[in-house]
Parts: structure tokens; C-alpha cells; sequence
């Protein structure tokens, strides 16, 4: 059990690696407009990490870091203007609704308070499948928004956990040192989960079109050399 080689010190060297990333994530968001490359590294790392993949921390962040910049930073602009404005909307309709606006007023806040939700559980996977899939910006977020529909009881789950832990620690700003790796390793784990069905799933399809693909070029390749065969009689 205390070897080097046991549960224990394994244990141990992944709270390292989390801690770690936690901090690196920290440092290169710093600059703001870095956040959402920052993210998307982390959870790049992240999930290596969970599915005991990843052997270094700075080089696997370093790498996804530069390769999903462009697209990290786009997918944070998109969602933090629409955040911003929900915000807006939400402070504007409480403000009315606060000096008697009335019932649509307050159905209003309701439906922004709503979306606001969902915009944040977008976010949840946005950035994770940033780091383990290729599409587009909108391809993304438009994935990222079924996903989360999809895996509704994952995605409650990681909302509580990781905005809550967010709350607890802008009030007591020391936990960030352990919030941040713990709310990478709860995530990491369930997004890579889930996104392994679709890996599985992708490959299944592969694998069935490329068996297609075989016949199909089989059959041709029958047909050619019966062909040769009836000219050469």
C-alpha cells in the first residue's frame, strides 16, 4: 500500500498533477483574453490525467494551450458578452420589477435567470470539448448545448459542484489552491466519461464504414477480374 508503486503514492502524485494544473491554469488566465485557452488546456490535461494517460503536466498544457488559442479565446468572447448581457437584463428586469413592473417583468428575469443557467452549463463542456474534439466555434458551443441537455443529471451534478465551489471560494479566496484542482479533477472525470461513449461510437462507426468500404471495393475487384477473365476466352 506505501510502496511507490501503490495506490497511496499514486494517489498522492495525481493530487501533485492537479495541483499543478490548477496553478498553471491560474497563472496563464491572468491576461484575461488567455482564459479560455487556459481552460480548455487544463481539461486537455485534465482528462489525461483522470484516465492515467498523462505523464507531463506543463508540456500537455503548453501544447494544447497554443494549438486551441484562436478558438479558445472566441468561445470565451462569445459566451462572456452573452453572460454580460444576461446579467444586464437579469439586474435591469429586478430593478423594474423592484419598482412594481408587474408580472412580464418578472416572467422576463425568470426567463434570463434561465438562460443564464444553461449559458453556464455550456460553458462546462464547451471548453472541455474544445481540448478533445475538432469542429468549429459554433459547431462547439452548438455540441456543447446538447450535451449538456443530454447528460442532464451529469451536468446538475457539475454545476452545483463547480459554481459552488466558485461562490465558496470569492468569499474565502485562500481555497482557491485546492478548489481549482478539485473542480478539474470532479469534472475531468465525468466529462471524460461521457465523452468516451462518443468516442466509442465514432469508432464503431468508422469501423463499420471502412468494413462497408472493403466489401464494396471486394466486389469491384471480383468484378474486374471476371471481366479480364471472359476477354482473355
Amino acid at each position: 500500500m506505501f510502496s511507490i508503486e501503490g495506490k497511496f503514492f499514486k494517489a498522492l502524485t495525481k493530487a501533485g498533477d492537479f495541483l499543478i494544473l490548477g496553478f498553471l491554469g491560474f497563472v496563464f488566465s491572468i491576461p484575461v483574453i488567455t482564459m479560455g485557452a487556459s481552460i480548455t488546456a487544463m481539461f486537455y490535461v485534465g482528462m489525461k490525467l483522470v484516465r492515467d494517460e498523462e505523464g507531463y503536466v506543463f508540456k500537455g498544457f503548453i501544447k494544447s494551450f497554443k494549438q486551441n488559442f484562436k478558438q479558445g479565446f472566441l468561445i470565451e468572447l462569445i459566451i462572456g458578452v452573452v453572460a454580460a448581457l444576461l446579467i444586464a437584463d437579469i439586474r435591469i428586469c429586478y430593478m423594474w420589477a423592484k419598482a412594481d413592473g408587474g408580472v412580464p417583468i418578472r416572467l422576463l428575469m425568470f426567463a434570463a435567470i434561465g438562460l443564464l443557467l444553461v449559458l453556464s452549463a455550456v460553458a462546462l463542456y464547451a471548453f472541455p470539448m474544445l481540448s478533445k474534439f475538432e469542429n468549429t466555434v459554433i459547431g462547439i458551443l452548438k455540441n456543447a448545448l446538447l450535451l449538456c441537455m443530454h447528460h442532464l443529471p451529469q451536468t446538475l451534478i457539475m454545476l452545483f459542484i463547480t459554481y459552488g465551489l466558485i461562490v465558496f471560494s470569492i468569499n474565502y479566496f485562500t481555497a482557491f489552491i485546492v478548489t481549482i484542482p478539485l473542480i478539474l479533477y470532479i469534472d475531468s472525470y465525468v466529462l471524460s466519461r461521457i465523452f468516451l461513449i462518443y468516442v466509442k461510437k465514432s469508432q464503431e462507426e468508422n469501423a463499420v464504414k471502412q468494413a462497408l468500404e472493403d466489401i464494396e471495393n471486394g466486389h469491384q475487384q471480383e468484378s474486374s477480374e471476371s471481366s479480364e477473365s471472359d476477354e482473355e476466352k
